[in-house]
């Protein structure tokens, strides 16, 4: 298992594991609890973990997508 990513931004999760599901990609989620437990303080990021056969194609689609959000923005 490799981590994915580790963030405390919940919106910026969900959509990763939306992004995952879509493409039938399994992961693991790891100190979700935790996260939530401690606050606003931001501690302890939630991570997401793919299988190391996933891991390329999975930074490969999240990263495409960060693109096409990125080339929306016109400022």
């Amino acid at each position: 298992m490799k981590t994915i990513i580790k963030s405390n931004d919940i919106v910026y999760i969900s959509w990763v594991k939306n992004i995952l599901n879509t493409h039938n990609i399994k992961y693991y989620v790891l100190d979700e609890e935790m996260s939530i437990t401690e606050g606003n303080i931001t501690a302890i990021p939630v991570r997401i973990l793919v299988d190391e056969n996933d891991f390329i194609v999975s930074k490969k689609l999240i990263t495409d997508a960060e693109k096409k959000i990125n080339s929306l923005d016109t400022n």
